[in-house]
C-alpha cells in the first residue's frame, strides 16, 4: 500500500477522545431533555458526568500517557461543551450573560478535567499487557462520522415533528444569539430545531478540525482534498438549513420577512446523507484495515462487483431524493414504495456477492452481510411507516412511536447509503479485474 499518514502527533489522540467524549455527552442531553419525557437534571448531571469518566477511562487504557492523556481529553471536551453551556448562562435580556458566567467556566473546565482524570486514572491501572498501537487518526475520523449520524437523528426528529419552522429566524433564535438562547425557553418544536442547530455546530467544528489535524498528519494528497470538501460540504448544508427558514440572507426576526422554501428542504435533507456518506469515505481511508490490506486480488468477478456497487449507491440516492419529497410534499408515495423493490434487489444481488464470491476476503463478506441486513430493516420500517401514514389521523397529535417509527426509517435510510459507499470502496480495494484471457491466480 502507498504511504498513508506521517507518524501521527499526540493530538490525533486528544482530539478523538475529546470530541468523542463530548459527542457522546450531548447526545445524552439530547436524549435526556427531550419532551415530553424529560429526565430530572440530577439523574442528566450524572450520565454526563459518567460521560467524561468513560472518556477519561478510555484514554488512561489506550494511551500510553496515562493520566495526563485524560486530563487533555476533559479539558478538550469541556471546552467543546461551552458550546451548549451558554444555554444555561443566558440572562433575562436578549444576548445577555448572567455574571455568575464567571466561575461557571472555569469551574466547569476544572470539573470535566478532574473527571476526565480520575477515569484515566483507573484505565491506566488496567492497562497491564496492553501494548496495542491506536490509530488515533482512524479513530477521530470515526468519532467524526458517528457525530453526523447522530446529527442525522436529530434532523429526522425536526421532520416528524413538523418543527423546522419552530424557530422564526436565523442565524440567531427569536433574535438571540444561538449559543446564548436560553435552555428554559427551549420547549416543543422549537427545542427540536434549536437542538438541530446546536449539534449541526458541533459536527461543523468537529470536520473543521478532522480536516485541520488532516492537513497535518497525511501524506495523501488526495485525502486532505477530500477533507476539505467535507468541510465546504458541511458549511454549504449549514447555510442550507438557515435559508431553507428565512428563504434569504437576513437577521430580522418578524415571521412577515421570511420566505421558507420547501425546495431547499428537501436539498437539506438530501445532502445531510451525502455528507454522511463522505464521512463514512474518510473513515474508510483513514482506517488501520485500509493501510494494512493486501494488495487487490484479481478475480474474473470484480468488474461486475464494481458495476453493481455504483448501481446501489446510485439507488440509495435516488431513493433518498423521493423519501424527502414524499417527506415535505408528501407527494410520490407510490413512486418511493416501487423503488424501494429495486433498491432492495440491488442491495441483496451485491451484498450477497460480496458474502459469498471471495473466498479469504472477511472483510468483504461481513460487508456483504451488513448491507443485506440494513436493507432488510430499512424495507421493514418503511412498511410499518407506511401503515403509520395510512391510520394517521388528521389534526391529531402524532403518537411517539409513529415519530420514532419515521426517524429510524429516514436515519436508516442513510446508513444504507454509507454502507453501500463501503461496499464499493472496499471492492474497489480488495478486488481487480482478471486481465482478459488471462486465468485466476489459484
Amino acid at each position: 500500500m502507498a504511504t498513508q499518514a506521517k507518524t501521527a502527533p499526540r493530538s490525533g489522540e486528544i482530539l478523538a477522545l475529546g470530541f468523542g467524549t463530548s459527542v457522546a455527552m450531548w447526545f445524552l442531553g439530547y436524549l435526556c431533555r427531550m419532551p415530553p419525557a424529560l429526565v430530572p437534571s440530577w439523574l442528566l448531571a450524572l450520565g454526563l458526568l459518567v460521560c467524561l469518566v468513560g472518556g477519561g477511562f478510555g484514554a488512561g487504557r489506550l494511551s500510553d500517557c496515562g493520566w495526563t492523556s485524560g486530563l487533555t481529553a476533559g479539558l478538550l471536551s469541556s471546552a467543546i461543551n461551552l458550546l451548549i453551556l451558554g444555554s444555561l448562562l443566558g440572562g433575562g435580556r436578549t444576548n445577555q450573560v448572567v455574571p455568575s458566567a464567571l466561575w461557571w467556566v472555569p469551574g466547569s473546565l476544572l470539573l470535566g478535567a478532574g473527571t476526565a482524570t480520575a477515569g484515566a486514572m483507573v484505565g491506566s491501572s488496567t492497562r497491564r499487557g496492553l501494548t496495542r498501537a491506536v490509530n488515533w487518526t482512524g479513530v477521530f475520523a470515526g468519532v467524526a462520522a458517528a457525530a453526523t449520524l447522530l446529527q442525522l437523528l436529530v434532523g429526522g426528529f425536526v421532520t416528524s415533528n413538523k418543527a423546522g419552522l419552530a424557530v422564526v429566524d436565523w442565524p440567531n433564535s427569536f433574535g438571540t444569539n444561538m449559543f446564548l438562547y436560553p435552555l428554559s425557553r427551549m420547549t416543543g418544536g422549537v427545542y427540536y430545531e434549536h437542538a438541530h442547530r446546536l449539534f449541526g455546530s458541533l459536527v461543523g467544528l468537529t470536520t473543521v478540525a478532522l480536516a485541520v489535524h488532516l492537513f497535518r498528519v497525511e501524506r495523501r494528497k488526495w485525502v486532505k482534498r477530500l477533507a476539505l470538501v467535507a468541510v465546504l460540504a458541511v458549511i454549504v448544508q449549514g447555510i442550507l438549513g438557515g435559508l431553507r427558514v428565512t428563504g434569504r440572507f437576513t437577521v430580522s426576526t418578524s415571521p412577515e420577512a421570511m420566505a421558507p422554501s420547501i425546495t431547499l428542504a428537501i436539498v437539506h435533507g438530501v445532502l445531510g446523507p451525502a455528507f454522511f456518506a463522505l464521512m463514512i469515505a474518510l473513515a474508510v481511508f483513514t482506517s488501520t484495515a485500509w493501510a494494512s490490506a493486501a494488495p487487490a486480488r484479481a478475480t474474473p468477478h470484480a468488474g461486475s462487483e464494481h458495476v453493481f456497487g455504483l448501481l446501489l449507491v446510485g439507488a440509495v440516492a435516488v431513493q433518498l431524493v423521493l423519501g424527502a419529497i414524499q417527506r415535505h410534499l408528501a407527494r410520490g408515495l407510490l413512486v418511493h414504495i416501487t423503488f424501494a423493490v429495486v433498491v432492495l434487489a440491488l442491495a441483496l444481488l451485491h451484498g450477497s456477492r460480496l458474502w459469498g464470491l471471495y473466498e479469504g476476503q472477511p472483510l468483504l463478506a461481513r460487508l456483504g452481510r451488513l448491507i443485506m441486513t440494513v436493507a432488510a430493516v430499512q424495507v421493514s420500517l418503511g412498511i410499518l411507516a407506511f401503515f403509520a401514514v395510512r391510520f394517521r389521523l388528521e389534526g391529531v397529535p402524532r403518537p411517539t412511536w409513529d415519530v420514532l417509527l419515521t426517524t429510524a426509517h429516514q436515519a436508516c435510510g442513510s446508513v444504507l447509503l454509507g454502507c453501500s459507499v463501503m461496499g464499493v470502496l472496499w471492492s474497489r480495494r480488495l478486488l481487480v479485474q482478471t486481465p482478459s484471457g488471462a486465468e485466476p491466480p489459484a
